[in-house]
């Protein structure tokens, strides 16, 4: 602190010197090197509010260009989160006059400033209205070689890439990277070194976003590359290699997983795991990007554990953009990996941050307003010491600023809002016209199940038909045996067709809220026995269905309504006598608490545990060349449910499937 207190006093010596030899009036002559040394150790000690004052005092007295100071001011307000601030001028400095190669310069990091803000709020538009003009002019004055160059062809073939032109975005992407390339092997410094892979990272992001794994893998081995040959340097220095080969692996394995390539993607990602970087709270939330990817939840979770202190630690504040790239995301996981009850915390937290966000997000505007007050105060001494002429005229442009600014600021705010609103609202018509879609997939492979199963017993029983009303066929010259089957298929038939009519009717019924009435007192063992005399009267038991029971449970009688419950235990033994084609097939019964168990087992194909809920959806089959419609559970639950039972299935049974059916005694 010293020492910029004596480089302070210095300056002020020199301003009044100059001042004194000058008599007030004739510009001081322009000692840019010991300005930027000024500036530069402000930005190095981060005294942002420092920066400020420095570029005030810096342009008054003429030591720097206003494009100059426009561009510390800029960065200044960036790095204190005041965006609206620092947006206004890196705009002032991209659309003031360039005099000199100084001015150049600063309008060349102010365009990649001003683009890269522009692009982070996705506002890509806007980010080529700054950004192709830009390097135009740079084209022009032939200022090629340098990283806000290629900065700036990053940006533009981002802003490509997401408004639809992947093959334009392609060739600007191939020209930043020859850029950054030509500017490291000019200049082999860290920092350029840093500069061309943050950009290259940039661009691997982008398409890593857009899904478009195969392109973002290519720039995965151009980033790799890069890190090579740095390495080839003398003295690289380890944490940043390690850095960023850890970064390399990581999306390497994003790349590869979404390619559907799982082996290399896993290798890839355990290369990142042997890093120092990844062990660390930050590349912890980094490897969450493949984690998510790869659908590795439980440990998208526990890295996600370390995102409060991370945060806590970089001192970030909770906005809507943190909450969107960050807690929506840790909510996903947590929920994809059933931990609900850390799901429904961070829910909480994303309300409560929501409530703080908004309250903080005004209080920002207001606060930036008076700043920008404020600041508008500076700029009109700042002219007065230049023009004392123009005072009044310049009051005037200040004041109408000022309301433009505040206009501006109402106009992003309710922007914003507006923004927010559309994106809930397209993402429930997204969703509600997937489940559409599944629902209309579902009803069409069921009218087509429905119209196979009607269609087989109406064939046979029209051949039958046939063959009795034929002029040449008496009925006495038919065998016993002849009759007998010609009997059994027309009853079978027609047993099938009623069935199908029946289930029909019931699904008819599925989403009823109604009770059904427990009439009945009856022994569990003759509402089991019921049930399978259906099966063995229906000619369906070509499995046979064993029946088992405790001790006891002879003697086990409840209240509840005898055709309902025979019926959904019915329904239950179809469904495991279609999906078993050996082995056994169990109907076993239980007491527990106040409810009756009736649990079916098959020695079947078996159901898997993430499938457990959705088979008892409407027209679900999980084999759709399997024989049924699909509804034979969805009512089964239905029946049970309003007699105040239910049925799930048992996934911790691995024997076939394993169904309970409860009633309450």
């Amino acid at each position: 602190m010293r020492i910029y207190r004596l480089l302070n006093i210095l300056l002020l010596v020199i301003l009044i010197t100059v001042t004194l030899v000058g008599c007030g009036q004739k510009e001081v002559k322009t000692d840019s090197v010991n300005a930027d040394s000024l500036l530069d150790m402000a930005h190095k000690g981060h005294q942002y509010e420092r920066l400020l004052e420095l570029a005030d005092t810096l342009q008054a007295t003429g030591h720097i260009t206003s494009i100059h100071a426009d561009y510390w001011r800029g960065y200044s307000y960036s790095r204190q989160r005041m965006m609206r601030l620092s947006e206004k001028y890196w705009k002032e400095a991209v659309n003031s006059e360039i005099r000199n190669k100084e001015d150049l310069k600063y309008y060349a990091k102010s365009a990649n400033r001003l683009s890269g803000e522009l692009l982070l709020k996705g506002e890509y538009e806007a980010t080529m209205k700054v950004a192709v003009p830009a390097l135009k002019i740079m084209d022009e004055a032939k200022y090629q070689k340098n990283s806000d160059y290629a900065y700036l062809q990053a940006a533009v073939g981002c802003c490509q890439l997401k408004l639809g032109s992947p093959d334009e975005a392609t060739i600007v992407f191939n020209q930043a990277y020859k850029r950054f390339y030509d500017v490291v092997e000019e200049d082999p410094v860290r920092s350029n070194f840093t500069t061309a892979i943050a950009g290259i990272i940039k661009i691997t992001e982008a398409y890593l976003q857009m899904d478009r794994f195969h392109d973002a893998y290519d720039w995965t081995q151009k980033l790799k590359k890069l890190l090579d040959y740095y390495n080839q340097l003398s003295n690289p220095e380890p944490d940043f290699v390690d850095k960023q080969q850890a970064r390399l692996n990581i999306y390497q394995a994003s790349a590869l997983e979404g390619l559907g390539k799982h082996a290399e993607a896993e290798k890839a990602y355990q290369k990142a795991e042997k890093s120092n970087y990844v062990q660390t709270n930050e590349g912890k939330v980094e490897a969450i990007n493949y984690l998510m990817v790869a659908g590795r939840w439980e440990e998208a979770a526990d890295n996600y554990e370390v995102l409060d202190k991370q945060m806590e630690a970089y001192g970030v504040t909770i906005s809507m953009d943190i909450i969107q790239q960050y807690l929506l995301p840790k909510y996903r996981a947590n929920l994809a990996a059933h931990r609900t009850e850390t799901a429904n915390a961070v829910s909480r937290q994303i309300c409560d941050e929501l409530d703080k966000a908004i309250e903080l997000m005004q209080r920002d505007a207001a606060m930036e307003l008076t700043t920008i007050y404020n600041t508008q105060q500076k700029e009109t001494e700042i002219a007065e010491h230049k023009a004392n002429l123009v005072r009044q005229r310049y009051t005037a442009t200040i004041l109408t600023l000022a309301l433009a600014i505040f206009c501006f600021v109402l106009i992003i705010y309710f922007r914003h809002q507006s923004s927010m609103r559309l994106e809930k609202a397209y993402s429930k018509l997204e969703e509600a016209n997937e489940r559409t879609k599944e629902s209309s997939r579902m009803k069409t492979s069921f009218i087509k199940q429905m119209s196979h199963e009607i269609r087989t017993p109406l064939n046979i029983l029209s051949g039958f038909t046939q063959i009795l009303t034929s002029s040449d066929m008496e009925l006495d010259e038919l065998d016993d045996e002849t009759k007998k089957e010609l009997n059994d298929g027309i009853v079978t038939s027609t047993n099938q067709i009623a069935d199908l009519v029946n289930k029909m009717l019931e699904l008819s019924d599925v989403n009823s809220k109604t009770v059904i009435e427990l009439k009945d007192n009856l022994s569990a063992i003759q509402i089991a026995s019921e049930a399978i005399n259906v099966i063995i009267v229906d000619n369906r038991n070509s499995i046979p269905v064993q029946l088992k029971f405790g001790e006891g449970m002879d003697k086990l009688t409840l209240q509840t309504n005898e055709q309902a419950a025979v019926r959904a235990i019915v329904l239950l033994l179809n469904n495991a006598e279609r999906f078993t084609k050996e082995g056994t097939i169990t109907l076993q019964i239980e007491q527990e608490d106040d409810k009756v168990l009736f649990i079916v087992e098959d020695t079947g194909i078996g159901v898997p545990a993430s499938e457990a809920e959705h088979i008892f959806e409407e027209f679900v089959q999980l084999n759709e060349y399997e024989v049924g419609t699909g509804i034979g559970l969805t009512v089964a639950r239905s029946i049970c449910r309003r007699m105040g039972g239910d049925i799930v299935l048992d996934t911790s049974y691995t024997n076939g499937a394993r169904f309970v059916m409860t009633l309450p005694l």
